[in-house]
């Protein structure tokens, strides 16, 4: 055969069109760069239709028109149709074409299922997870079904911790408010017996409840308090002072005693340790509203009170403390109260004899002024020394400077040496020996204890060595105290300010 003449195998060749990806390429390149299995539409959806096949010229094999099948078919489908229809025998087949052959057989779509999953996403962006979720669908469900599991249980304890959360607090709540609506205990009353209560200075309504309840007045410190916020009266305060109750009385019935409600208005009193009589008489005129000249009159009349006449004025006889008073109350009653508490007072220590008493209170007066409360005893001592007929130390001079600036009428302790040396000055303990005419102020009860009872001892002087603590230095003799005031000294060189 001629080799420019056409063989049988190039006319079949030529008999089947050469398929190309723009035609529809039944196979599908991946990402990968591998060809998927499955063909992405029927092949001969892409095939253009074929035209009216010309007369065949002589010697030439006239192409057979193929009709469309109704289900795709794989190209090499077709191209085996048309050889066994156009030759009888299939010629031996080169390595090339059966290497075609074997592929197109092997990728050939399926027909009968329908398009594959791989069909409905090839034109889906590629998801590696989602790819990875098709070869891997068992180890997928377990992990969510594991993760949906643990998602259930957090829910659960998240859900139960709350309920618990809430129901705690609820109860707490209703605790609370059951609390906040009990009732405290309180006496039905009316009373029993009768009690003198003392409230005394700086004490607070708390402080009131629980000496009440200490001492059977009231139930329950809440109900006296609730009662003292709920009485008809605009002053609330307690002021310091004796009342006279009864025990197990109402809450009620106890505040209004102690706030006046009920009975006749009260003018409220405070006489401060210390104070010297002008001071005590402007505290009376403001506290009752007597006028200061009347009372200045009557201090000046010991006798209109009980005292010996040949006392100067009433100094010392104010006792401080707390007192309440009727409005109405005269200049005279007033006085008078004052002066019969010092008087029980000096009593009940055991100076009942009114000269003794009148020393005792004008020692009290100035241990009030020169010493702390724990040495009133020792310094009463020493004053005593001093007042010895055999007294070798000092003479008989008391030398203290509060009687000094009394005289002078200041409250500082600082005097020149000209003010020391005064004998014009009756108060002036340095020129002038044994106690001052009249007391220097109103003692507190702890003085005048001390006073009536001083404590035994040998000492002559005494000086404070440290002002922020109070330490009180005592001696014998003058060369021991010498040491004493030069630690004084040095304390208030390295203080300034302090000493005054």
């Amino acid at each position: 055969m001629n080799s420019q003449q056409d063989s049988p195998r190039r006319r079949r060749a030529a008999a089947t069109p050469a398929v190309t990806d723009s035609d529809g390429a039944p196979f599908r390149r991946l990402r990968t760069g591998r060809r998927r299995a499955e063909p992405t539409a029927p092949f001969d959806q892409h095939r253009p239709a074929p035209e009216a096949p010309e007369e065949a010229s002589e010697g030439d094999l006239a192409t057979p028109v193929v009709e469309p099948s109704p289900t795709p078919v794989a190209a090499s489908a077709h191209a085996s149709a048309t050889v066994e229809e156009t030759d009888e025998a299939e010629p031996e087949l080169g390595h090339d074409d059966e290497t075609h052959v074997a592929e197109a057989a092997h990728e050939e779509p399926n027909t009968i299922f329908g398009p594959s999953d791989a069909d409905e996403h090839a034109d889906e962006p590629f998801d590696e997870a989602h790819d990875y979720t098709l070869n891997h669908p068992p180890e997928l469900a377990a992990a969510l079904a594991q993760r949906k599991k643990r998602r259930r249980r957090r829910n659960i304890i998240m859900v139960s911790v709350f309920t618990i959360f809430v129901l705690a607090l609820t109860a707490a709540g209703l605790f609370i408010n059951g609390l906040l609506n009990t009732e405290p205990a309180d006496f039905e009353g009316p009373g029993e017996g009768e009690v003198t209560f003392v409230v005394a200075q700086g004490w607070g309504p708390n402080r009131v409840g629980d000496e009440l309840v200490s001492q059977g007045i009231v139930a329950s410190r809440e109900a006296f308090l609730q009662a003292l916020s709920s009485a008809d009266s605009e002053n609330k305060e307690v002021h310091p002072g004796e009342y006279p109750l009864q025990t197990k009385l109402p809450a009620r019935d106890a505040a209004d005693v102690l706030l006046g409600v009920g009975s006749a208005p009260v003018a409220y009193l405070a006489i401060n340790q210390n104070a010297r009589l002008p001071a005590a008489l402007e505290a009376i005129a403001e506290a009752t509203g007597i006028e200061l000249p009347e009372l200045q009159e009557l201090a000046t009349a010991p006798e209109t009170f009980g005292l010996d006449s040949s006392y100067e004025n009433i100094e010392g006889f104010l006792h401080p403390g707390e007192y309440r008073f009727p409005v109405d109350s005269s200049a005279e009653e007033v006085l008078q109260m004052l002066v019969d508490a010092t008087r029980d007072k000096l009593a009940a220590a055991g100076a009942s004899d009114p000269d003794d008493a009148y020393r005792a209170l004008t020692i009290a007066s100035i241990l009030q002024g020169e010493a702390r409360t724990d040495d009133y005893a020792v310094v009463a001592g020493a004053i005593e020394n001093r007042l010895k007929p055999d007294n070798r130390e000092t003479g008989g001079l008391l030398q203290v400077d509060s009687s000094v600036i009394y005289g002078l009428d200041r409250y500082t302790l600082e005097f020149t040496a000209e003010e020391k040396a005064d004998e014009s000055n009756p108060y002036n303990t340095y020129q002038h020996a044994g106690l001052p005419p009249t007391p220097i102020g109103s003692p507190g009860d702890a003085a005048i204890e001390a006073a009536v009872n001083p404590d035994e001892n040998d000492y002559y002087y005494w000086v404070t060595v440290n002002i922020a603590t109070g330490e009180t230095k005592f001696a014998e003799s003058y060369s021991e105290h010498r040491r004493n005031q030069q630690e004084y000294r040095d304390y208030c060189a390295a203080n300034p300010g302090v000493c005054g």
